[in-house]
């Protein structure tokens, strides 16, 4: 075991920019009794990036300048955490985020007066102008500050002159910080950053290329092109629409007047740049797994002994599905939990979804995928973790749990595959149910009827021909937001208006990433390469798993599972509850009811 000691990085980043460009201005101080030949190497841990606009192109920069110094990054194991924190004003303290690491210990050594302008303070109170970037060295074990940086006038327009500009500033930044002359560089370790910027011609490279086998983890940055939103808002307006349902209610499809009002606020109203801004402030990172790019969001829990759980989306949500329950999952005490339920969070998209790469060779089915995520796992540092999914996250976490790879402890699920093989047939035809049924078994069998019979409609053309509907999806934006939303609205706890739990911006931001990414036939696939009953237990083969199995019921999901059927469907079942509210879209709609019941299913697990 390395018993060596590494350094802890701490990183302020002040998020209102200037946006002139100035010189930008170096300053350092360190610890003189300081020996540093005793720190080897450093990694990166426990990332904080709620509001860090910058996060890859900095670690990437800072990452650059200490392998030229020899110093080592170490890939898993270390002592290391990135915090972030936002300056509001021209002027701003720093103790909010010492405050946030540690219970507030605050500086630990002390510096000596005069020097490069850090001496005069021994407290968490110095300032710096917005714009600047501050990095502070501690000693993982003893918390001392051995080392601080500053760079001034760190600009938010990320273009190419200022990502040079940025790259030489941290350069001549870590020109003052002391060599490892202990070890040889670690430059070969360095990934550039990947970005999502896309043209019109080309919707959109997910990654800088990348080897067959590379198995590097970049960092990812999304940056849509301001002629693909333009190009967006005329084609909405352009829209040509059809003739008015001739009924007053679903049974038709969406009615007209409410994919109208959507789609005008959508080209008139949204602003995608949002939800941008919200993702590049998340540690994304992208990496290639049997040929095919995985992005994914990584976010690291403070808590030492938290537990790494894998989220899978489904159709036709996306990653943005987890995006509220990721504070209440890796920070459980901040939202009245405890700190002993804390998670590190992996939500990865599913290939042909997002980000995501698109794969062109055929295969890419659950158990596939099942076995991308135990990879990506493996190669995040991890040897135990936990998976949970709804939708075509169910289906892929069910595939995992009957792999059992080592490692994996368990699985939590909101759709649930449980129909008994004899019931199968009768539900597909529509038959009437047969006697004997419970009260659950019989609303279950029922809802189930009218699903295959009146509603699975959408499913049915992406399983046999999901290019044909693909032209639509790609080349309409009131096409895609209506097949879309359509399902947002069925299958949300909302009495018709997701809206009302989900937020209209939110469902906007799912369907932008859709249409932004031009992944209406590539996700559209994925049903094709499935084409299986997904409720059925028999066809999803339940009865090999034997990792323990935790299901939730949210009232409105497609249908709800009965307790009976889990029972017999996974004979593994260790948890089993009826949530009070929710739906299909269960983290999307409720966050806090969700993240719960995650901390209560695994508890027994850690």
């Amino acid at each position: 075991m390395n018993m060596q000691r590494r350094i802890s990085f701490f990183i302020g980043i002040a998020l209102l920019f200037t946006t002139a460009s100035f010189a930008q201005q170096v300053k350092t101080d360190y610890d003189r009794s300081t020996d540093f030949s005793q720190y080897k190497s450093y990694s990166w841990e426990n990332v904080n990036t709620q509001n860090l606009l910058w996060v890859d192109r900095i670690k990437t920069a800072v990452n650059s300048a200490l392998a030229a110094k020899g110093w080592t990054q170490a890939e898993s194991g270390g002592n290391v955490s990135i915090m972030a924190m936002e300056m509001t004003q021209s002027h701003q303290t720093l103790n909010t985020y010492y405050d946030s690491f540690g219970g507030g210990w605050g500086w630990g050594r002390r510096f000596g007066g005069g020097g490069d302008g850090f001496g005069e303070s021994t407290t968490t109170q110095d300032t710096y102008r917005v714009g600047t970037l501050v990095v502070d060295l501690f000693d993982s074990n003893t918390k001392n500050l051995i080392w601080r940086g500053s760079l001034s006038d760190v600009l938010s327009d990320q273009s190419e002159k200022n990502i040079k500009n940025l790259n030489k500033g941290v350069e001549k930044l870590f020109s003052h910080f002391p060599p490892n002359t202990g070890r040889g560089s670690a430059s070969r370790n360095i990934q550039p950053v990947a970005t999502a910027d896309a043209s019109a011609n080309s919707l959109p490279p997910t990654s800088l290329p990348a080897a067959p086998n590379d198995s590097a983890i970049r960092p990812f940055h999304i940056n849509i092109p301001d002629e693909q939103i333009v190009e967006l808002r005329h084609r909405i307006a352009a829209t040509r629409w059809p003739d008015k349902e001739t009924v007053n209610d679903e049974s038709q499809g969406i009615r007209l007047a409410e994919v109208q009002a959507l789609v005008q606020y959508w080209g008139n109203g949204y602003n995608w740049r949002n939800i941008e801004a919200k993702l590049n402030a998340l540690p994304e990172y992208v990496t290639t797994i049997d040929g095919v790019d995985i992005q994914f969001i990584h976010v690291r829990s403070r808590e030492p002994n938290a537990l790494p759980l894998i989220l899978t989306h489904g159709w036709p949500g996306s990653p943005l599905e987890y995006l509220k329950v990721i504070g209440p999952l890796t920070d459980p005490v901040a939202y009245g939990g405890r700190a002993q339920d804390a998670f590190d969070v992996v939500i990865p998209a599913i290939p042909g979804y997002g980000f995501s790469g698109k794969p062109t060779d055929l295969g890419w089915n659950p158990d596939r995928v099942a076995r991308a995520w135990d990879v990506l796992m493996k190669r995040l540092g991890y040897t135990r973790y936990v998976a949970q999914g709804g939708d075509h996250g169910s289906v892929i976490s069910d595939a995992l749990a009957r792999q059992a790879p080592p490692g994996l402890l368990g699985i939590h699920l909101t759709m649930p595959a449980t129909i008994p093989a004899n019931l199968v047939e009768g539900i597909n035809s529509g038959n009437p149910a047969p006697a004997g049924l419970t009260a659950p078994e019989l609303l279950a069998y029922n809802t189930l009827s009218t699903f295959f019979g009146r509603n699975a409609a959408y499913g049915a053309m992406m399983v046999t021909r999901p290019q044909t509907i693909g032209y639509s999806l790609v080349d309409s934006p009131s096409g895609l937001a209506a097949f879309t939303y359509e399902k947002i609205a069925e299958w949300s706890d909302s009495d018709g208006h997701p809206e009302r739990v989900i937020g209209r911006d939110e469902i906007l931001d799912d369907i932008t990433l859709y249409w932004l990414t031009n992944t209406g036939a590539s996700s559209s696939r994925f049903y094709w390469e499935n084409n299986n009953n997904n409720f059925s237990a028999a066809a999803q083969k339940t009865n090999q798993i034997k990792v323990p199995v935790a299901i939730t019921v949210f009232p409105h999901e497609i249908y709800r599972a009965p307790e009976s059927w889990s029972r017999q469907a996974y004979p593994s079942l260790s948890y089993f509850h009826e949530a009070a509210k929710g739906g299909h879209f269960a983290a999307w709609e409720q966050p806090e009811i969700f993240s719960e019941e995650i901390r209560t299913a695994f508890r027994s697990l850690r």
